[in-house]
């Protein structure tokens, strides 16, 4: 664990913001050159990089205190909840939410946008995951497994070997990024891209919290994160589908 990188007078830098700093640029470039080979250039990729930014850490921030901070506590040491503490999905929701704020400011399909920009997600999720692994972040339940880790200095400490999850995200979005790099140029309808981004992340995250201990949601047996994977895949299933049919009487249209 690296929890802090360095450090300036009184200042420390810690390793998971210097990963979602690199997050960040790394999907800005990514992005950018999409963007740019479909022909959406300009300055977009500067207002959504703003977007992403603010959505993605604000919205990360609010689900991170709804889950996890009790109000009295929060009203009681706002400094101490709002320094630290993030979740992946509250950050993926808020950036979508905002991007789309900036697609109809520019006047652009939102969905040409975002299937331009799922590379760059799945890549900023698995660089951000780093961060999580350093600073001894969202792990999860106790195993034997060889692989296994202990984080004594993690948040929450555990000196129990446990599932070190933050690996296996960034391993899997890895996996699904370099997919979707290579198939990216084909002719897919508009929404394919963002619809297939939106299953994969859903079923990965709720695999991945059978072996983690998160907040437990109002179904039995489910975490929050899992109630919002599930969502995740059914918004991408129907969007799929849509796109199918779309695409479908597009074809039918040419022929006759």
């Amino acid at each position: 664990m690296y929890p802090t990188l360095f450090t300036i007078g009184d200042i420390y830098i810690s390793s998971f913001s210097f990963m979602v700093l690199i997050a960040f640029l790394v999907a800005y470039f990514v992005g950018e050159s999409e963007l740019k080979r479909k022909g959406l250039n300009g300055n977009l990729a500067d207002l959504l990089l703003i977007a992403c930014v603010i959505g993605g850490l604000g919205g990360a921030k609010i689900l991170f205190l709804y889950q996890q901070v009790a109000f009295s506590d929060f009203i009681s040491d706002p400094v101490r909840y709002l320094a630290s503490g993030f979740t992946f999905l509250g950050g993926f929701l808020g950036g979508l939410i905002l991007m789309w704020f900036v697609t109809q400011m520019k006047r652009v399909k939102y969905l040409l946008v975002t299937d331009a920009a799922a590379p760059a997600l799945v890549i900023a999720y698995a660089i951000g995951r780093i961060g999580c692994l350093l600073v001894g972040d969202d792990y999860g339940i106790p195993t034997s497994l060889p692989w296994a880790l202990s984080f004594p200095n993690g948040s929450p400490p555990t000196y129990l070997t446990v599932h070190p999850t933050q690996i296996y995200d960034t391993i899997s979005m890895v996996i699904f990024f370099i997919i979707l790099w290579k198939i990216r140029k084909k002719d897919f309808p508009i929404g394919w891209m963002t619809a297939v981004t939106l299953m994969v992340l859903g079923v990965e995250r709720f695999l991945v919290e059978l072996i983690r201990s998160t907040t437990p949601s109002f179904v039995p047996g489910l975490s929050q994160a899992q109630i919002i994977s599930i969502i995740l895949v059914t918004v991408g299933g129907v969007m799929l589908y849509k796109v199918g049919q779309n695409e479908g009487k597009g074809k039918e249209s040419q022929v006759y």
